[in-house]
């Protein structure tokens, strides 16, 4: 029979497991420019007034500068964001090249930024500010931060967790180890909102230490993920001093199930267009850290004589395989939902992190085959010398999946490929759409070119004898996305036909199209009709 911690967690893995087979509605995905006015590298005859940034999902903006040709920059203040949308209104400029430097965090909070140049008359586009060049040791800082707290969230709430549940196998060296991995990762959870927040505006790793950045990173949807974070690893230092006691089990079951909340509630899944994404994210940190917890409780106890390492790996080998295929079935369920296309396994960086992922988890299920089937039974039957054996190499699979956690924290620099604009070839080879809307009183004829997602133009004809309008616009919507009402303003291109250029479509699905026409200063009337927008 198992232990009753385990039957809880087995049932909960299985009632996860199926919620994520039902149905849920969308959400934004991690966030990409898709259009931008002025296009990068253009060449203008007169300077613009605005400039207009189109992406993939709704964003926040935290900075935009100016670089003026001799390399000064000047801070953008005034923008207006309308969802997906941010216009930027631009000062004066001189002729020459110009670039603008935009910073937007988004809807999964992650920070995004980039540069447009362009030129007025003549000349080159400057170089971004210097301030970026200091990205990479932020990086850095990012990724180790990134590292320590998924050591205390998997690691350190795992062995918290175990030792709750076999105070007898759990040494005092087990339950050091195990607090020395909450505190680091109750450091990275404090610290992390300085780093996001310097990510954020801009900031070199120097001038992250500012209270300014630290709210600016805590404000976003990883400072629910954090506060998740540093309860689950508090419980976890509770269960490790409790000894056993029945408020201890109880921390530690806590500490576990919130290490999975934490990296549900922010990151690439928490925004993927099905809701039970969330739930595959906490079945997967949740089986992550009851896989990774059980190793050092394992390996300290084999070094210590007695009877308590047989009884504690017997607990183990029991649980780890439905602890393995909840892990497995999860994390397919991820990567089909971020990948979107096989190919993306080694055409995007998240796809090769991935790929550097799974390879080291072969290696490691390979030397956990090894454990379970030959050196369980021989330590079973207490062959000399086994325990030394399984210690060392438990220590070894411990640094492994270290070592699998370290690249899993590289996805932070990587956006999942479903979120990722299509190819410019795939949307030029999309067909126009066309529509022939009436309602009795005026008829036409509506073309959507490309139908696909990103940039679109969509041109109304009107049928022979309408009354000629005064102003037509267009307006889309997918309540299926959350999506109620993107508006885009017509101008006429010819008698009888209007047309509305860079409409921006941001994702794939079935979109209503409605056309407003005004025939008078009295009378207005509209059309409304359906169109699938591909990928």
């Amino acid at each position: 029979m198992k232990p009753a911690p385990l039957r809880w967690l087995c049932a909960l893995l299985r009632a996860l497991l199926l919620g994520m087979l039902l149905p849920g509605g969308a959400a934004w995905a991690h966030t990409a420019l898709l259009h931008a006015e002025p296009a990068d590298g253009s060449v203008l005859a007169q300077a613009p007034r605005q400039a207009l940034l189109a992406f993939s999902e709704p964003v926040t903006v935290t900075r935009l500068q100016i670089v003026e040709p001799d390399g000064s920059a000047l801070p953008v203040p005034g923008a207006r964001t309308e969802g997906a949308q941010v216009q930027v209104p631009i000062p004066a400029l001189a002729r020459g090249g110009h670039a603008l430097v935009w910073h937007v965090i988004s809807a999964d909070g992650h920070p995004v930024s980039g540069v447009l140049r362009w030129s007025v008359g003549a000349g080159a586009a400057p170089a971004a500010p210097a301030a970026a060049a200091s990205a990479t040791p932020l990086g850095a800082a990012i990724w180790l931060a990134k590292c320590a707290l998924y050591l205390g969230l998997f690691l350190g709430a795992g062995t918290a967790f175990w030792c709750a549940w076999n105070a007898p196998a759990c040494t005092p060296s087990t339950r050091r180890l195990g607090s020395a991995l909450l505190a680091l990762g109750l450091v990275s959870a404090l610290l992390a909102p300085l780093l996001q927040g310097a990510d954020m505006l801009g900031l070199a790793l120097h001038e992250s230490a500012s209270w300014q950045a630290w709210r600016t990173g805590a404000q976003t949807s990883l400072g629910a993920t954090l506060a998740l974070a540093g309860a689950a690893l508090l419980l976890g230092l509770c269960a490790l001093r409790g000894h056993g006691g029945r408020l201890a089990r109880g921390a530690g079951l806590l500490a576990l199930l919130g290490s999975g909340a934490a990296l549900s509630a922010s990151g690439h899944a928490s925004t993927a267009p099905y809701a039970w994404a969330r739930a595959a994210v906490s079945v997967h940190a949740t089986s992550v850290a009851l896989w990774l917890g059980a190793l050092i409780p394992l390996a300290t106890s084999l070094r210590r004589p007695g009877a308590d390492a047989p009884r504690l790996l017997a607990r183990f080998s029991r649980a780890i395989p439905w602890v393995l295929a909840a892990l497995v079935l999860a994390g397919l369920a991820l990567a089909s939902i971020q990948l979107g296309d096989p190919r993306a396994l080694y055409a995007t960086a998240y796809g090769r992190v991935l790929l550097a992922k799974l390879a080291l988890v072969a290696l490691v299920l390979v030397l956990a085959a090894w454990h379970r089937w030959r050196l369980t039974p021989a330590l079973m039957h207490g062959q000399t010398g086994t325990r030394r054996r399984m210690a060392r190499s438990i220590a070894i699979e411990t640094g492994m999946l270290a070592a699998v956690l370290a690249v899993v924290a590289l996805w932070r620099f990587t956006p999942p490929p479903r979120s990722l604009p299509p190819p410019a070839a795939a949307a030029a080879k999309a067909q126009p759409a066309h529509l022939v809307l009436d309602n009795g009183q005026v008829r036409i004829d509506l073309v959507i070119a490309p139908a696909a997602a990103g940039p679109v133009s969509i041109t109304a004809t009107l049928a022979p004898g309408t009354v000629a309008p005064r102003e037509v616009a267009f307006v889309l919507a997918n309540p299926a996305l959350g999506i109620e009402a993107l508006h885009a303003q017509a101008h006429a291109t010819a008698p009888g036909r209007w047309r509305a250029d860079a409409v921006l479509i941001p994702a794939a699905g079935e979109w209503t199209v409605r056309a407003e026409l005004l025939l008078d200063e009295f009378t207005q009337t509209a059309l409304q009709g359906t169109v699938a927008i591909a990928r």
